[in-house]
């Protein structure tokens, strides 16, 4: 028997990137995933690849701002599987999706306010979602994938890191409400990850290890932060170092 089997996990922003790698690795130990990403192309590419694998895929086309879609996909979703055992609040960015990387003081009203709530409302919706179901069953995991940026800042990303620190205080106060229905929710702030299959350049505080990650070490703190019971309103940095200042060799 497969490590997830029988269990249903949502993994949003699950298109590309760190989050098509969470899915993926969810089915590949035999979970039923719920894909939820904006981009159609993105999110059937990945349903497609965990169906090879021998799991059901859900394809939940949607944008994690709007809350009416968010809650109308999982409805449908538990209806089908029965239930929602994971939620990994991947999906969000920076303002550079918007190619408006800027210092905090030149920040659009409309810019700041795509950041926060892409990042933190939209994990909010998720989670709002999906409750109701881990409750009934007295189980959850809920993970939040948060940022570097929130624990030791991110250049002209101001609002990305607060939004990120959001992320984090929501995971230890829900897991605090929720504790009792036997549900944990935690955080894990990526360093530089690779995208697109290559790891990100070296650049200053990078880490100590002198290269960037790849989406199967988050993947990886995922499916360990799934397994546990006795984790709960943690965050877990995953950087390579780089939270540890600048490198002295």
């Amino acid at each position: 028997m497969k490590l997830f089997e029988g269990r249903t996990a949502m993994v949003t922003g699950a298109g590309k990137n760190m989050g098509k790698e969470i899915a993926l690795a969810f089915a590949r130990n035999g979970a039923n995933v719920i894909v939820c990403d904006y981009n159609e192309e993105a999110a059937k590419e990945t349903a497609e690849e965990i169906r090879t694998l021998g799991t059901e895929a859900f394809l939940a086309v949607c944008d994690v701002r709007d809350r009416e879609k968010i809650f109308s996909y999982v409805e449908q979703a538990v209806a089908r599987f029965g239930k929602v055992d994971y939620l990994v609040n991947n999906a969000g960015g920076s303002a550079g999706l918007l190619q408006k990387l800027t210092h905090f003081v030149d920040a659009e009203q409309s810019t700041l306010d795509f950041v926060i709530d892409v990042n933190l409302k939209g994990a909010m919706h998720c989670a709002q979602a999906v409750l109701p179901s881990m409750i009934a069953q007295q189980y959850g995991k809920i993970i939040n994938i948060a940022s570097i940026a929130a624990v030791c800042g991110l250049k002209m990303r101001v609002d990305y890191a607060a939004a990120k620190a959001g992320m984090i205080g929501m995971v230890k106060e829900l897991a605090l409400e929720v504790g009792k229905y036997n549900i944990c929710v935690n955080a894990i702030s990526p360093g530089a990850i690779a995208r697109g299959g290559k790891r990100a350049e070296h650049y200053t505080h990078l880490g100590e290890t002198g290269q960037g990650g790849m989406p199967k070490d988050i993947a990886d703190t995922v499916l360990f932060l799934a397994q546990q019971d006795f984790i709960t309103g943690e965050n877990i940095v995953v950087d390579g170092g780089r939270s540890l200042g600048p490198s002295h060799r």
